[in-house]
């Protein structure tokens, strides 16, 4: 063997190791973890720990042999996938952790049939009928396609906020990957790819992916710092007074006066200025500051935009709309639409 092949051969074994060792890390760590979404985060765990396997059993396989009974065993593996998917986006989706015991039965009754008489058949004896392996790969991606519908036509969500899209957007990603994987799977069975080490480089691929998103969103696994371990504020009332808030904002519009502080609002409300900080960052997932100016933009972007306004100033429509600086206003302004005032007004001058 010479060092070109060599090096490449060691290469593909690190490339193919990251999403192996990272699936397992994270499986591991998701498992231990105790808080609100453990239930959810333990369907995780399970999906992340099954595919870790899956793959490390390939890369093993392409150096060592490996018993025909332990092969179907791995086979069957692949049914674990799709329930752990949809009860992690369900558990997490809902923040419901009531459903019946028989669902998780159902659900991965099959692998245990599987697991059962893969003990009794060899790989040998069922490497012929490849119609089972097809259905492995079509029961993943039912699951897949099932609970990507499931999530775009459920509006489980009585509210639209930051946090909530943060969520479904997590989602998605994690429901469009595994899609990915079970598809490249099929194109495998086919012989359009070629197993290893493409199986290997995807998964560690997305595996990454995943990572980055989530470590940019650690508040969906619910392990970020607790703020608010004290609080008397149960999710009920949370969810009661973000109702009130949003009606302050929206119908009475109390954003726009200039001297609004987070004081005054939740005196407003009838509750503490921590009460009022927890709901906003909680539920909203941002802090009072920028839950404010988020409003106060979008009143100057009607503004910049109605012909109404047309000879306004841009520090009268600033000021119109709650702000007390014009540069606190164009430096929150580019912030959040990545435009200056003057550029948003001008470009909508354009299109009309």
């Amino acid at each position: 063997m010479n060092f070109e092949t060599e090096f490449f051969n060691r290469f593909e074994l690190l490339i193919s190791s990251i999403g192996i060792v990272l699936g397992f890390f994270f499986g591991i760590i998701l498992s231990t973890k105790t808080n609100k979404n453990s239930k959810a985060n333990l369907f995780l765990a399970i999906y992340l720990l099954t595919f870790s396997l899956r793959t490390g059993k390939a890369l093993f396989h392409n150096y060592y042999a490996i018993n025909d009974r332990i092969l179907t065993l791995f086979l069957g593996l692949f049914l674990l996938i799709g329930p752990s998917l949809w009860f992690y986006v369900k558990l997490l989706y809902t923040s419901n952790n009531s459903l019946k015991k028989i669902n998780y039965f159902l659900h991965y009754a099959p692998f245990v049939l599987v697991t059962f008489f893969s003990l009794f058949i060899s790989n040998d004896s069922i490497a012929n009928l490849r119609a089972f392996y097809f259905i492995l790969f079509l029961h993943g991606l039912t699951y897949c396609f099932y609970t990507f519908y499931w999530l775009l036509t459920n509006p489980s969500f009585h509210e639209v906020s930051q946090k909530n899209i943060k969520i479904k957007k997590w989602l998605i990603a994690f429901i469009l990957a595994t899609t990915l994987m079970f598809i490249h799977a099929i194109l495998i069975f086919f012989d359009i790819l070629s197993f290893y080490p493409s199986s290997t480089y995807l998964f560690s691929f997305i595996i990454v992916s995943l990572a980055i998103l989530g470590n940019n969103n650690l508040w969906i696994f619910d392990v970020e710092k607790k703020k608010y371990t004290n609080s008397t504020l149960d999710d009920k009332k949370a969810s009661e007074y973000s109702k009130q808030l949003k009606q302050f904002m929206e119908i009475d519009k109390l954003f726009l006066d200039p001297e609004l502080t987070l004081v005054k609002l939740a005196d407003r409300m009838n509750i503490s200025s921590k009460q009022l900080s927890q709901i906003i960052n909680q539920i909203e997932n941002t802090n009072y500051s920028q839950y404010i100016a988020k409003y106060r933009i979008e009143q100057a972007k009607k503004k910049l935009t109605n012909p109404n306004y047309h000879n306004y100033k841009i520090a009268a429509i600033a000021f119109e709309s709650g702000f007390n600086s014009i540069s606190s206003f164009n430096i929150t302004f580019k912030n959040l639409t990545n435009t200056t005032p003057l550029e948003y007004r001008e470009s909508y001058s354009k299109k009309t």
